[in-house]
């Protein structure tokens, strides 16, 4: 009798001992109900907040790192001009190219000058430290249906690339593709697509967010980890994807109050992010956030 007691405690205290000998759980692979992988920033607290006081950038458009620490290139839609802006947003050069242009990025490879407008054309600027610049635009197959918002430089593939914002109400695929810098052409194969509704599925709407989908507003790798930055300005999301195989790593909400309006993104040399926002109803701004250790 005593025997079948302490034989019957022993079968119910197995499980609760050794529970891996009892069963075995399968891992939940359903990303809607994993937690997605942080963003090495703290996007809430950034270590640095600038002003831009030219009228000029209050609808500032792209940002670009240039080949002068700390000096930052951009550009302002309906406007045909380079700017060269500090971490401090004073205005320290500009470049004149076009009249006028619905022109979305800017980026600076070696000492040429890109301009990208939102129908895919791009134009390229040399010689603009003398006194006659030399100016010549690339058509694409894109259009302005895709419009095209983001620029950004991939050094390994010596390509810029270039973000389709396409519709925020439609969740298609969201392309960037890669302007090859040897060929002077557009490869046809994207070399990233985001799915929004994954997007969606790591970050999901705020009570009072529109119900937008992501879509492009601009793009950059960070030159440490090779991953690509990619911001949406009209659902405010940050999503770095993988630089190897292009799958989502990680994914963020972009508090509004801090960058109302998003379309420029970057990185110094130590890793650190750098976030341009058009004014809204005041200035352009510059965010830095620092690089977790």
């Amino acid at each position: 009798m005593h025997y079948l007691i302490k034989k019957s405690l022993f079968a119910l205290c197995l499980p609760l001992l050794f529970p891996n000998l009892c069963c075995t759980q399968k891992p939940n692979t359903d990303v809607s109900y994993q937690t997605p992988p942080e963003i090495p920033y703290d996007l809430q607290n950034p270590v640095l907040k600038s002003f831009f006081a030219s009228e000029e950038l209050k609808e500032i458009s792209a940002l670009s790192p240039t080949d002068t620490p700390g000096i930052y290139l951009t550009i302002a839609d309906e406007r045909g001009v380079f700017y060269f802006v500090d971490t401090s947003g004073k205005m320290v050069n500009r470049v004149y190219f076009r009249d006028r242009g619905d022109f979305e990025g800017a980026e600076m490879v070696g000492k040429s000058l890109w301009a990208l407008k939102s129908n895919g054309k791009l134009y390229l600027v040399e010689n603009w430290e003398k006194d006659s610049i030399v100016e010549k635009d690339f058509k694409t197959f894109l259009s302005k249906e895709d419009d095209v918002e983001g620029l950004g430089y991939d050094a390994k593939r010596n390509a810029l690339l270039l973000a389709c914002k396409g519709d925020p109400d439609s969740s298609y695929l969201r392309n960037i593709y890669a302007f090859d810098l040897d060929s002077l052409q557009l490869l046809e194969k994207p070399a990233y697509s985001i799915d929004p509704l994954e997007v969606n599925k790591l970050v999901q709407y705020g009570e009072t967010e529109k119900h937008d989908y992501f879509s492009p507003s601009a793009v950059a790798i960070n030159p440490l980890s090779g991953d690509v930055y990619v911001i949406s300005a009209a659902l405010k999301r940050l999503v770095v994807l993988d630089g190897k195989d292009g799958h989502i790593r990680a994914a963020a909400r972009i508090d509004k109050k801090l960058l109302p309006q998003p379309e420029g993104i970057s990185f110094d040399k130590m890793g650190n992010m750098l976030i341009s926002s058009e004014g809204k109803m005041g200035q352009g701004r510059l965010l830095m956030f620092k690089l977790r250790s």
